[in-house]
């Protein structure tokens, strides 16, 4: 007894001291099928050639999975959203500004007055105040519409399935105003406010709840569902009753509303947005404003590029400013900008973009025509005025798509709007650019910069060019190095000089040290002066492609992440929005990668096929400079499908230099997946392939080039290009095997609807090839795994509630049957366990990175079941698995065998990204009542530095009844 003791203590105090010097390094689970059944020897598919489990046994596994991983990522309900409104706000106060000139002024161009126009609208808005002018006992005036003791009755257009109703009111002192929505005489929803307090129509009977500041306006809004016969109430933006039953369920059509005061009340605004169902499962509801009114004059624009305009009644804005959508279709947007200035030699404006273009005026007079979305930058020193007050007004053309993506909404007047605008005031010898990226990394790193300068007169300017070094984020510094080089400047042309600059250890930029150093380029005369500078920020960062991985900084490193395609709800914005997000929502989409433990956004916009349709938005890079996010970048010469020839091959150069010094930015896509070259012989895939590596790679040496993500729909049919997609012998352009040119696909195991036999077998026969290719690195640009439906208890009243999309199909081809809206669970299960088991098993086989499509809801209309995030910014149980996935180091089984039979192991293994450690794993079994039936130790892992993949000897558990196991691997690392 006591020999049995001691043994006891020797193990107890042994796994004690292990324990105490580890730290839990990972977490992540597991679910499989343990049955006695020799039948499910072997690797067992979930729905395949070697499947087990029957369809109701699988519908029971995804339930089973969807309690147990809710519960394992502390989301029980699936109710939380991922961001709030606080957490954006404090990013957009924290993320820096970037630094301007000291010797040149720069002025930022922040503020400017705006106002949408359309010819005509002046006499159109004349005419529909006057109706409500004549109305008894109403009157519009200063922007309102006062109504005293009156009921105001409008017929409209039917509103007969779901639809919003937003309106402002102020009542005086013992007042009351509602809005009645009815059918004749049958009154469906009413809702208004009576003194401190708001009521709405409920029961067949006016409710009450009581209101805060009730001297001011109150915002109403409502979303109404005639198919649920129920409504949304909001008050000021905050959601007050939730489905709320109409107070007559006959009424199936809204034909008229009344507004009925009792005293004096007043009216800010009325608007209503109708939804109609179609026919068309990627374009299931259709939108239409039906009444917009917000009781103010629509002056025309006329002389409103003119200092003496009076733009009192312009709204004040910040760039990037975006107009359009159905609201604000067919206007011209005008902006004005007041700027003073001193003396100066040169006057340089800089606008990041006017898309899709427009016109420029200084002054009065126009100095720009604008008819591409290229960066613009114009010499207006001749229209300036000095020490006095300037205006600068710019007029952007609307724009409506005219081959819609299968993705984008019904409403085709996607956003045109102005960028960032910037003024220099400057010598007449100026700098114009400066590129920035680092040749090597080391005890020293060496940044070698392009600086381009011009001198517009008939000399030559004598002189030197300064480079300096600051540390800049998270903190700034004192200058860490400087060289100094002397010129001869030739007159008139743009002169590019290349100067190297040696940074004593440095700090360099990685997505989980983000690191910034401010860069200074002072241009000095013969005497030492200072006569221009150029500031800009970057980061100490390599990139490169060898061993069959991405390295970053010299170390493996995969990308991985998600897409965004530029859809967000709400539906009336959505298409004004798309290629020009509020910075909320910049900061927002950022923030739901860095909780996913991303470190990849691909950047993707989409409204139009087979035309250049994207963007390059300096806004996300800097923010990724300082979030420590890496991109893959699409620039505004990006198409999506069609011929690849589309592509804006004269703006990508461009583009390209007017992000260029953002580390953030790794790799260049050029094209996401154009379809049509075989539609032509291999001459196009050739020629595509030359082309666009010869102008990305003449402008940028130093970073990853893809020409397309979808390199299956070429010709080439190998990695090494020696055959084509048929097998035949061919020998490909050299551009295609450069060192910079990468190689991925669209590769979708377990999406569209695939049966799990296809995972099992992976990887495909492209991606194979790939992957032994020891020059490249290797990505899955696009991987759309499967679909999962949204919780639909919290999308309620939504137009896009309860409708399944396109995709519905891919549950019943690669589960056994459709999932209903009631099992939205078992829904989200499927998407989450396939992303899990393809993603794992991807990495082992040595992906160097995956691209969700995409990260958040929205497309078809707020429809599309494939993003991580519903259209409301609720996680879905994917949303958490690739996280899980996404950990430095985790374990999982080295298979994708579903079900263990009785002569079946599991075999661990570790995936591991980073230094060289030492790990403890533990491997827990639990049943569906959360007991542990068993556990398996390895203790003293030895994980090499790098990329590894550790597999650890194969095991059994003992003996457990038949039933489904959740089981959990635990890994801690040894201090």
């Amino acid at each position: 007894m006591i020999g049995l003791r001691k043994v006891f203590l020797v193990i107890l105090f042994y796994f004690f001291a292990v324990g105490i010097n580890a730290q839990e390094l990972s977490r992540s689970f597991e679910m499989r099928y343990f049955t006695n059944d020799s039948k499910a020897n072997g690797e067992t598919d979930f729905l395949g050639e070697t499947q087990w489990m029957t369809t109701d046994q699988r519908i029971g596994f995804l339930k089973e999975y969807a309690r147990v991983a809710a519960d394992f990522f502390d989301n029980p309900n699936l109710d939380k959203q991922i961001v709030s409104d606080t957490e954006i706000s404090d990013l957009l106060k924290n993320v820096k500004p970037q630094p301007v000139t000291s010797v040149r002024k720069t002025i930022r161009l922040d503020n400017w007055k705006a106002y949408g126009y359309k010819e005509g609208q002046d006499q159109v808005k004349a005419r529909s105040l006057q109706e409500w002018d004549n109305c008894q006992d109403a009157v519009v005036k200063e922007g309102t519409l006062e109504v005293e003791n009156t009921t105001i009755t409008r017929v409209i257009d039917s509103l007969t399935w779901r639809f919003k109703v937003e309106t402002s009111f102020k009542t005086g002192e013992n007042g009351a105003c509602r809005i009645i929505l009815q059918d004749g005489m049958r009154q469906g929803i009413v809702f208004g406010v009576r003194g401190n307090k708001v009521m709405f129509g409920s029961e067949n009977k006016t409710r009450e709840e009581p209101i805060a500041n009730t001297n001011d306006w109150v915002q109403l809004k409502i979303e109404a569902d005639l198919t649920q016969k129920r409504f949304n109430l909001y008050v000021n933006d905050k959601r007050i009753q939730y489905y709320i039953p109409v107070m007559d369920t006959t009424v199936e059509a809204i034909t008229q509303f009344s507004v009925e005061s009792k005293g004096t009340s007043f009216i800010d605004e009325l608007f209503i947005f109708n939804h109609t169902p179609t026919d068309q499962v990627r374009y299931p509801y259709v939108s239409k404003v039906v009444l917009d009114e917000n009781f103010r004059e629509k002056p025309s624009v006329e002389g409103w590029q003119t200092a003496g305009f009076d733009d009192g009644h312009w709204t004040e804005v910040k760039l990037p400013s975006a107009h359009g959508g159905l609201r604000e279709k067919e206007e011209a947007y005008y902006l004005r900008k007041k700027v003073a200035t001193d003396d100066f030699q040169r006057a340089v404006l800089k606008l990041e973009t006017l898309d899709p273009g427009g016109e420029i005026w200084v002054n009065g007079q126009v100095v720009g025509v604008v008819t591409t979305r290229h960066p613009v930058e114009i010499d207006i020193t001749r229209y300036l005025k000095r020490h006095n007050e300037n205006i600068i007004a710019v007029k952007v053309n609307p724009y409506k798509i005219v081959y819609p993506m299968v993705h984008s909404p019904t409403d085709h007047y996607t956003g045109w709007f102005l960028g960032r605008a910037t003024l220099e005031l400057s010598h007449r010898c100026k700098i114009t650019d400066v590129l920035v990226h680092t040749q090597n990394i080391g005890e020293k790193a060496t940044q070698v910069h392009r600086v381009y300068i011009n001198y517009p007169t008939r000399d030559y300017f004598e002189g030197s060019i300064e480079v300096n070094y600051y540390p800049w984020f998270p903190e700034e510094g004192e200058k860490v190095a400087s060289v100094s080089r002397k010129y001869s400047i030739p007159p008139r042309i743009v002169n590019e000089y290349t100067i190297e600059c040696e940074i004593p250890s440095p700090k360099l930029w990685s997505f989980d040290n983000p690191s910034l150093y401010k860069v200074e380029v002072i241009l000095k005369d013969t005497l030492g002066n200072a006569v221009d500078d150029y500031v800009t920020t970057t980061g100490i960062r390599t990139v490169e492609q060898k061993n069959s991985n991405l390295y970053v900084n010299g170390k493996p490193e995969m990308l991985n992440g998600a897409q965004i395609m530029g859809f967000r709800t709400p539906v009336e914005t959505m298409s004004k929005y798309n290629r020009c997000a509020p910075w909320e929502t910049v900061a927002e989409e950022l923030l739901m990668l860095k909780k996913m433990d991303a470190n990849l956004l691909r950047l993707h916009v989409h409204a139009e096929k087979d035309t250049v349709d994207g963007i390059n938005d300096p806004r996300f890079a800097e923010f990724g400079d300082q979030m420590g996010i890496m991109f893959i970048w699409q620039t505004a010469s990006f198409i999506r499908e069609g011929e690849a020839w589309n592509i804006d091959f004269d703006g990508f150069p461009k583009y390209i230099k007017q992000v260029y010094n953002h580390p953030s930015i790794v790799m260049w896509e050029a094209s996401n997946h154009p379809n049509k070259f075989h539609n032509h012989d291999i001459s196009a895939t050739h020629g595509y392939v030359k082309k666009i590596y010869n102008t990305i790679y003449s402008t940028d040496q130093s970073r990853i080039i893809s020409p397309t993500s979808a390199w299956n729909l070429t010709h080439y049919g190998n990695t090494e290009g020696t055959i084509d997609n048929e097998g035949n012998p061919i020998e490909a352009v050299p551009e295609y095997t450069a060192h910079r040119v990468t190689r991925g696909n669209q590769d979708a195991y377990t999406g569209y609807g695939k049966k799990w036999t296809e995972l099992r077998k992976a990887p495909y026969q492209w991606a194979a090839s790939c992957l032994k290719d020891s020059a490249r690195a290797y990505f899955n640009f696009e991987h759309e795994e499967s679909v999962g439906q949204p919780n639909w208890e919290l999308c309620k009243g939504k137009p896009w509630y309860l409708l399944q999309s396109y995709e519905y199909y891919y549950n019943a081809q690669s589960v056994g049957r459709y999932l209903t809206a009631g099992e939205w669970r078992e829904s989200q299960a499927w998407q989450a366990f396939s992303a899990w088991e393809s993603m794992k098993k991807q990495m082992l086989l040595g992906y160097d990175g995956f691209s969700w499509c995409c990260l958040r809801g929205g497309a078809n209309m707020g429809t599309y079941k494939k993003p991580l995030i519903d259209n409301l910014r609720h996680p879905k149980l994917a949303y958490y698995t690739n996280k899980m996935v996404f950990q430095r180091t985790w374990a999982g089984s080295a298979d994708v065998d579903v079900v263990y039979g009785p002569e079946d192991k599991i075999s661990p293994v570790i995936h591991h990204l980073g230094g060289e450690t030492k790990v403890n794993l533990t491997v827990t079994i639990k049943n569906s009542e959360n007991k542990i039936m068993d556990k398996k130790w390895y203790k003293n892992i030895e994980l090499e530095g790098g990329r590894s993949v550790k597999k650890l000897e194969t095991f059994r558990f003992k003996k457990v009844p038949e039933e489904i196991y959740t089981i959990e691997y635990v890994i801690s690392e040894i201090k």
